[in-house]
Parts: C-alpha cells; structure tokens; sequence
C-alpha cells in the first residue's frame, strides 16, 4: 500500500512539474519572440554582426534595444520601435553614459531602497536610460536618465 502511494504521489509531482515548467516556458515565448525578432532586424538596419545585450521598453512607444558591434568593431546601441512607421535610431556606444554611471546619478539625487532593473529606453525621443526602484516607503519610482554624455537631464518619477 505504501508503494502506492509513493508511486501515484511521484506522478502527481512530476506532472505539477511538468505543468510549471511549461507555464514558464510559454510566458517567456513572447519576449524571446520579440528579441530574435529586434536582433535580426538590429544586424539588417545598424549592421550589427555581433550582439552583446538586449532590452524591452515600454513607455509611451514600446521599443526593443539591441547593444552589439558593427562589421568595423565599433559597439553602438540600436532603438527599434515597435511601430514599424518610427525610425530606427543607432547611437555610438562610446557617444553614451554607462549603466553604472546612470545608477550613480540615481544615487546622487535619491536613496533606494531596492533597485527593479536599468534598461536602455526612448523617452519623448530621447535615448534614455531607466531605472525602476522601490523607495523607502516600497512605492515603485522611475528615474530617467538621457543616454548621451552631452546631455546632463535626469528625471524622477515618483510613488507610482
């Protein structure tokens, strides 16, 4: 009787498994979709022949960002809007800020308490840096940070 149920109780688990792992395999589908998809049109548009990162934004416009280097070697970061009528925007690697340097202005101005994640965006059509934070009080915060060393704009949206 207790091999029974030692028996159907490993079915049961394997099958609960089996059923999670398909579930999490099916919700990355999409994005997995959308990153081959952004690569392959990153290396026809920027002719990229190497890619190094990959980014999802959404924000007024959804854009994917794929960073990678150029036939020459030089490492540029690619905007690609969702909406096929946009342009696609390249910009020089070296033309932008870092993630660490983004995250230190974030700390400059602002004190986290827990840090969500930094992907590259494009906010009003400027190329952006976001950082999504948890505050003190755990309220979600974007702070945005203009991608080109040129520019000095950062800017906080707050307790959302």
């Amino acid at each position: 009787m207790k091999k029974w149920i030692l028996g159907i109780s490993l079915v049961v688990v394997v099958i609960v498994i089996g059923f999670f792992v398909n579930v999490y395999f099916q919700a990355v589908k999409p994005l997995n979709s959308a990153e081959k998809t952004a690569i392959s049109d990153a290396k026809q548009k920027a002719n990229l022949v190497s890619t190094d990162q990959f980014y999802q934004y959404n924000g007024n416009h959804a854009y994917s960002v794929v960073v990678g280097k150029q036939k020459g070697g030089s490492k540029v970061a690619v905007w690609i809007p969702l909406d096929k009528k946009e342009k696609v925007t390249t910009i020089k690697w070296a033309d932008g800020i870092s993630k660490k340097v983004a995250l230190n202005k974030l700390m400059e101005k602002k004190t986290p308490n827990k840090i969500l994640g930094i992907r590259l965006g494009m906010k009003d059509d400027v190329p952006v840096w976001e950082i999504s934070f948890l505050d003190k009080t755990k309220k979600l915060n974007y702070f945005y940070v203009d991608f080109l060393k040129t520019s000095n704009h950062s800017t906080l949206i707050e307790n959302i």
